[in-house]
């Protein structure tokens, strides 16, 4: 009998459809408040939302996967913005700091993802090709598997439900190169430039603009490296030797000596020349000072008294 009287199927209210379409929503009185307690904006997820920061919904991203550490504490500053999850869901969890970095946790109510880093460990695709150069010192897994017959033979009809191995020879692993660092331009090959005609690809010594006989000199002194007299060996440049215009001028010192520097280097300049920065005399240097550390107020004492009396002769 109810079903005859009160039978609403396939019949939509007027206040479904406000609600379905957030008619009549007050929007907030300041951007990007605490919306914590408020459910999902639905019109968020397709782009449809008119209100952006004033929605009194979440905006929540569909690529968040873990939980804001910050908002768990209710000290997360970017709202909407922030790039992390702001829902509290076990399974979304970010990691727990002390089992990853120390293996133990002693917290018994510890809400946070224990991971075993075991698990976090890949399978070595040069292994699972056939050979790993590393053997047991690969960073990555090794699992032994026995691989399917039929497959190796061109074709097996269980496919992806095989329970036996199904090798990928193609594509091939990508090796990196060992580098000091992690930058990717220093695993390019370095280029060298010329010193004697400033072009780029090539040393000195393989220059081909360079007569023949000066490469042979530069390729014998390469060979040939003085010792240092610390112990070590280096190229040693020599004055007088023939090897570029601009390692000469880059190099050589002779041609950025100043004029006066022999004559200024025979000796200390005399007394008379001097001033002591402590007490502002003449006639000797700071580190002879006999006026102590203090001498430079009787200096101040003495201007002040020698001011006064010119100003009194003036007068």
């Amino acid at each position: 009998m109810e079903s005859l009287v009160a039978d609403v199927t396939g019949v939509d209210f007027i206040t479904e459809y406000q609600l379905d379409k957030q008619i009549g929503l007050h929007t907030l009185p300041f951007h990007n408040m605490n919306k914590s307690g408020a459910s999902v904006c639905r019109f968020f997820v397709s782009d449809e939302c008119p209100y952006g920061s004033v929605c009194p919904f979440r905006h929540i991203r569909a690529d968040r996967k873990v939980v804001c550490k910050h908002w768990l504490r209710g000290l997360c500053k970017k709202g909407d913005d922030c790039e992390f999850l702001h829902e509290y869901d076990l399974s979304r969890m970010p990691e727990c700091y002390f089992f990853t970095r120390f293996g133990v946790c002693m917290n018994k109510e510890c809400n946070f993802l224990h991971i075993d880093p075991a698990s976090k460990i890949q399978d070595c695709p040069w292994y699972d090709r056939g050979f790993c150069r590393n053997g047991p010192f690969c960073k990555n897994r090794h699992v032994r598997r026995k691989i399917c017959i039929n497959y190796m033979n061109g074709f097996c009809p269980k496919g992806a439900e095989c329970e036996l191995s199904h090798p990928k020879f193609w594509p091939l692993p990508i090796t990196h190169t060992i580098t000091n660092s992690d930058d990717p331009s220093q695993s390019q090959k370095k280029i060298f430039t010329c010193n004697f005609c400033g072009e780029k690809g090539h040393k000195i010594q393989y220059c081909h603009k360079l007569p023949m006989e000066q490469r042979q000199q530069i390729i014998a002194s390469f060979g040939s490296q003085d010792e240092s007299p610390v112990g070590g060996t280096t190229l040693g440049y020599k004055p007088g030797r023939n090897i570029g215009p601009n390692f000469l001028d880059k190099y050589d010192i002779t041609k950025h000596m100043s004029k006066g520097g022999e004559e200024g280097s025979g000796g200390p300049r005399p007394l008379d020349e001097v001033t002591c920065f402590k007490c502002g005399e003449k006639g000797h240097y700071a580190n002879k000072c006999n006026k102590g550390y203090l001498a430079f107020l009787s200096k101040n004492n003495q201007q002040q008294l020698m001011n006064a009396a010119s100003n009194q002769n003036r007068v």
